[in-house]
């Protein structure tokens, strides 16, 4: 089999969310299988950063080629008017802007070269290049429902503008989704919950499952390097949901942490930090800010609790994974830990308000033996389940699904949801 990988990011390094799902993924499938990458340059990465990223990825990939975006990201004026006039489009802008008369017609030259490939599509972002591909075995990948997560975004936004604008591209984005996902054979999510949150918008689909994943021979436990009293939050520093979590948690939820525990450290550990986040130590001297760690093991294992204080979002929460991996008690919400068959009080603690989440961070903190407890029952969850090897071969079933024009059974595994406190 021969894997044509359309990317809307490049996929190295694997550093967090989306990047991390798809480098890992294409790790596993290179192994049996060959992978060519298209990606786009969406985060605005200079020349010798791609080189070094693309030699990176050549060796899981026989050929890499990456595409700079039609408008800068978020870095150019034409970008801001386009985001500007966005609400008059049909289309979502997160699906315009990476769209153009050149880059349809590089993109329909590529896949003269590759017709008996099949076509591994990264995202909804890239819907507008569907057209091009009729005809071929292909899967659409959901990192989560990025309809249910902006349409989140939108109803939590406390500025009305910027709640009004969300709300009007979740609705543009379920009807893209409604419009675009019948067109590929098979599309590919992290979760049932997601699937079904796609059909509910009336999508008529076949879905495979391939959940997030974790290395368990990277990410593992270190005897002895804990520190007491210490939590970590980690993930993308500029990222809404996240953003929006942190500061959550330092309002309502840390506050309690530090009167019960004082001298408590809290570590927020991520890629580019936004000047609000990193403001954050200056104005509590027991936090602080990690930007852009070369390697996260070291922080995560100096942590006694991990926490995911997530109000809003898709998909499911690779920070989560991680830790477990590395033998680390979890505190998260309901959101937080969706589409992941967790079992609160076994594997990890979930809560809804603030007080109950100070709480668990706490009765972890005081109790040596629970958070031995909960750390192990984490790892072995991850080890049992969410293995990327393991993940690689559901993707591969999809693969072989989509060769069949989407006429295979998938059967899922059971899932459980988390007993919120």
């Amino acid at each position: 089999m021969r894997v044509l990988w359309f990317s809307h990011l490049v996929p190295y390094p694997p550093a967090g969310g989306a990047s991390q799902r798809s480098f890992n993924l294409i790790r596993e499938v290179s192994r049996l299988h060959t992978v060519e990458l298209v990606a786009f340059n969406s985060q605005g990465l200079p020349k010798a950063r791609l080189d070094e990223y693309s030699k990176a990825l050549q060796k899981y990939c026989g050929r890499v080629e990456i595409w700079e975006m039609p408008t800068r990201w978020r870095r150019s004026l034409r970008w801001w008017m386009g985001l500007a006039a966005s609400p008059f489009s049909s289309v979502p802008y997160n699906c315009q802007c990476f769209w153009s008369r050149e880059l349809a017609a590089r993109w329909t030259g590529v896949l003269e070269k590759h017709r008996d490939f099949v076509l591994h599509f990264d995202s909804p972002d890239l819907a507008l290049y569907a057209d091009e591909a009729a005809g071929f075995p292909k899967i659409l990948n959901h990192h989560n429902c990025e309809s249910v997560l902006i349409h989140r975004r939108g109803l939590n936004a406390r500025n009305p503008l910027k709640k009004a604008y969300l709300l009007n591209q979740a609705q543009k984005l379920a009807r893209l989704e409604r419009e675009v996902c019948p067109r590929f054979p098979v599309n590919v999510v992290c979760s049932e919950i997601d699937a079904q949150a796609l059909r509910d918008h009336g999508a008529k689909i076949h879905t495979h499952l391939v959940e997030n994943g974790v290395d368990t021979d990277y990410f593992r436990p270190v005897p002895g390097a804990e520190e007491a009293d210490t939590l970590i939050f980690t993930g993308l520093l500029n990222w809404e949901p996240n953003i929006d979590g942190i500061q959550y948690f330092v309002q309502e939820i840390w506050p309690i942490v530090e009167r019960e525990r004082p001298g408590a450290r809290l570590y927020l550990a991520g890629r580019d930090p936004v000047p609000l986040i990193s403001r954050l130590q200056t104005q509590d001297h027991h936090i602080v800010v990690v930007p852009n760690p070369e390697d996260m093991r070291p922080w995560l294992a100096r942590a006694a609790v991990s926490v995911c204080p997530i109000l809003e979002g898709g998909g499911t929460r690779i920070k989560i994974l991680d830790a477990m991996a590395m033998g680390k008690a979890v505190v998260t919400t309901s959101v937080g830990c969706e589409g992941l068959a967790v079992r609160h009080g076994e594997n990890i603690l979930v809560a809804e308000s603030s007080a109950n989440f100070a709480s668990s961070i706490v009765d972890v903190l005081n109790d040596p033996k629970l958070r031995e407890r909960m750390g192990g029952a984490g790892r072995a969850f991850v080890e049992t389940r969410h293995d990327w090897l393991r993940i690689g071969v559901q993707l591969k079933g999809a693969y072989c699904c989509a060769l069949d024009s989407g006429q295979c059974e998938e059967k899922a595994a059971p899932r459980v949801a988390a007993r919120p406190r």
